[in-house]
Formats: structure tokens, sequence, C-alpha cells
């Protein structure tokens, strides 16, 4: 299907998700067949002509979250927000997300300022919050990237977070214009001594806040990095025999928070940890009690100050 302009995209979109016709009644209005229908209402979507927004309900476990404060208040800790979840609903993944994405943007609105940088890392918990978002007020602020390139979900790259996020909050935004990873330690530190880069990291070294995703070494979106960081057999093998146990911004770490000196980690493009530490305000975003490993020791290494998480990994998080 030839691109069509955006004024057809939105009329195909109007009689179909506002007066609620079949995809048959909007394919003989305008004329088209009704698979071209379909292809035109995804289009609408992708090129976000279409946004939706979800009211998913924000119940908080003030209980819970007061013990997880008790409990790593003096590793830094100093809010905690647990959203429902149930480990055993095969739907709860993805719910689970979406809840923590949606507290995430909640305490955004909350507590950002105009003026401010935002920082962000990728991650599937932080792909959710930003295309869930939604803000009942405008926030100047300046939204960035805390690494290179690199997209856990296929739709959204490092530079979409950014300016989807900046456009719903009414602030501005920097591209990061370098890969997540090169091919070898050399590369990578020739291209972090150019002028684009290094000016992308000091501006990230700036942020008043970041949003931080939450990996566990070896699972889920962590997994996929590994992938897509093309790492060999030799480079997943150091990196268990040194420990490591989380990751965030294709940094990997061990139990006890500390940034491990790994092949794989000097090829990546991005903030080290001690940078994060160095930043006012960590947010970490992390669903699922399969990951209550790594976000405890990312807490124990200092590198969290505010928590969101869904109850599943408050639970577990609470009993490690």
């Amino acid at each position: 299907m030839a691109r069509l302009s955006a004024e057809r995209l939105a009329h195909a979109a109007f009689l179909y998700y506002i007066q609620g016709q079949s995809q048959m009644d909007v394919a003989k209005q305008l004329g088209v067949t009704r698979s071209n229908v379909s292809r035109m209402l995804r289009a609408a979507r992708e090129q976000y002509i279409v946004k939706f927004e979800i009211a998913y309900p924000l119940d908080r476990d003030p209980a819970l979250e007061q013990r997880l404060l008790a409990k790593f208040s003096d590793s830094g800790v100093n809010e905690v927000v647990v959203v429902p979840g149930r480990a055993s609903d095969p739907g709860e993944s993805s719910r689970g997300l979406l809840a923590v994405g949606q507290a995430a943007c909640d305490w955004l609105e909350k507590n950002l300022n105009d003026g401010q940088t935002l920082g962000l890392c990728w991650g599937s918990t932080v792909e959710a919050m930003v295309e869930s978002a939604s803000f009942s007020r405008r926030v100047d602020v300046q939204v960035v990237q805390l690494a290179g390139e690199l997209s856990i979900d296929s739709r959204f790259s490092g530079h979409d977070l950014v300016r989807n996020l900046a456009e719903k909050l009414g602030g501005r935004y920097q591209y990061f214009n370098a890969p997540a990873t090169m091919q070898d330690e050399q590369a990578a530190a020739a291209l972090m001594r150019t002028e684009q880069v290094s000016n992308a990291l000091a501006l990230g070294r700036t942020s008043n806040v970041a949003v931080l995703g939450v990996g566990h070494y070896g699972l889920d979106s962590s997994n996929l990095f590994l992938q897509r960081a093309g790492a060999s057999d030799e480079e997943i093998e150091e990196a268990i025999e040194r420990g490591a146990i989380g990751q965030i911004s294709g940094r990997f770490y061990d139990s006890a928070g500390r940034q491990l000196d790994l092949a794989i980690n000097k090829r990546i493009i991005s903030l080290d940890l001690s940078d994060l530490q160095a930043i006012e305000t960590v947010v970490a975003v992390a669903s699922g009690e399969s990951k209550a490993q790594a976000v405890t020791a990312a807490i124990e290494g200092g590198l969290v100050n505010v928590l969101i998480v869904d109850s599943p990994l408050g639970k577990a998080l609470a009993a490690s």
C-alpha cells in the first residue's frame, strides 16, 4: 500500500474508533478494501495519528511499601511505590508492566519541575511507561538518552522513547546518535572520544532525574540485550563466572551492585553505573518476582532512590 496522507489515515481512524463503524463500512466509505482499512488503522497507530490512553487503576499497597522502605532506606531508597499484580495470573506480565509504567508516569507528573533534565535508559518497563504515558500538566523538561540506540521492543528505538515522552510532557528532547554496542573495545573507545558521543554522555550526566529499567542477567529483556549486542559465547561465560546478577543500560553488575569489568561492558556505549549513582534522583521501575535478585543488588549498590514495582516483585524483595 502506497504511503497515505495523515489526513486520510485520520479519516479512517475517526470512522472506526470514534464513530464505531466496522472495517467493512469504513472500506465502503473510503472506496478501498477491508484489508486496506486494517493496514490504514495500523499505520495510524504506528505514526501516532491515533494515541490510546488506558485508564488502569493505580491502587497501592501501603503496608508493603513501608516494609520495603524500612528495609532499603539505609541503601538510599527514600520512596517506594507498589502497584497490584498476581504472579499466578498468566496475563499478569503485561498488566504488571502497564501498572508499573503508569505508576512511574504518575510519579513523574508529581515530581518533575520545569528546567530539569530527565534521563531514560531503555528497557521493557520504561517502554511500557512511555507508551501508556498521559499527563494532565505541561512540564518544560529536557528528555535525554543515557545510552546509545537499542530497543527491547522492536517498535520503539531510544529516539522514539525520548521524543514521545518529551512530546507528552510538553518538553524538549535530545537524541543520542550512536549505537548501544560496538564490535570491539577499540571501536567503542574511539566512538566515545568523538565530540558528538562525549557530549551526549556529558548531557546524560547532568540529569536531575533518571528512569531505569532493571534486568536480571540472562532473563527476558537482559537476554534480548545479549542477543542484540551479539554477545559471544566467551562473553556470556565470562559474565556467568564473574557473578553477573543484573543489567542496567547494558552495564552488568554483581550481587553487591558493583559494575563488573567484563569484555562486553567494554563494547557498550552508555553511562557507567558510577555516573548513574551520581544523579540526584534515580527511579527504578521493574515488574515480576524473577527480578528480585537483580533489583536487590541494584539497591545495595546505591543505584536506586525511588523504587516502583508490582506486588509480586515487592513481596519477593521483602522476603529476600
